[in-house]
Order: structure tokens, then sequence, then C-alpha cells
């Protein structure tokens, strides 16, 4: 009877193998956790390398992508840390009428107009200073 209590205390009492269990849990959770964050960053970092360039539309302003930032919650503007960015895109810039070009703001906002296209942000980013 003796060797029964012993037993029935290893475990069901205080000395249960099963007392870790949370804790481990939690940690596998959290090394989870961090490889997906990484996983996330490195996306984004990756991301910011095929953009380039993109518009934030907290600053209103063209941002390269030296000042672009990669974190776990997602692409974010270096100068006013807002998340709000446009990825360019791919048109025909009126002021480029030969070419397509990557376009800081995906042409959303070129317009036709009477003289045919136009670009309402007149960004000329790609125009060289005269």
């Amino acid at each position: 009877m003796t060797n029964n209590n012993l037993e029935s205390e290893y475990c069901f009492g205080s000395i249960s193998p099963f007392h870790k269990v949370p804790t481990i849990i939690e940690d596998i959770h959290e090394e989870e956790r961090l490889r997906n964050s990484k996983k996330g960053i490195e996306r984004y970092a990756e991301e910011i390398k095929n953009w380039e360039y993109g518009y934030c539309a907290d600053c209103k302003q063209i941002r390269f992508s030296s000042e672009l930032e990669a974190t776990p919650e997602g692409i974010r503007c270096s100068k006013c840390k807002g998340y709000r960015l446009e990825a360019p895109g791919w048109t025909v810039c009126p002021h480029h009428k030969d070419s397509v070009v990557k376009c800081p703001r995906g042409g959303r906002r070129i317009v036709k107009s009477d003289k045919g296209a136009e670009c309402q942000d007149h960004c000329n980013f790609r125009l060289s200073e005269r």
C-alpha cells in the first residue's frame, strides 16, 4: 500500500512530470513567432529592394529604398514612420511618352485631358535637373 501511495503521488501530485509543459509550449510558440517575424522582415526587405522607391501618403513624398524600413508590421517610411506607402507600378508616364516607366504612384494620378494624358502629381522624379 505504501508503494501505491508513492506511485500516485508521483503521477498525480506535485512531482508530476508534466509540470513544465506550459513553459515548453510557450517557448515553442515564442520561437515560432520569432521565426515568422524574421520571415516577415526578410520578405519586406526583399519587397523594398524590388520596389526601389514608393510614395508615402503621410509625407506626400516619393521615398527611395534607402528611406524605407522593413519592420515586422510591414514597410514604413523612415522619415515620418508611417505605413501608408504606395507600391510603384509600370505605366506610360506623360513625361516619358515613348517609354514605360516604374511610376512611384503606379500611374494612379494620370488622367486624360484635352492635351492627352496628364499626371496630376507632376513628380518629374526621373527628369534630370537642368
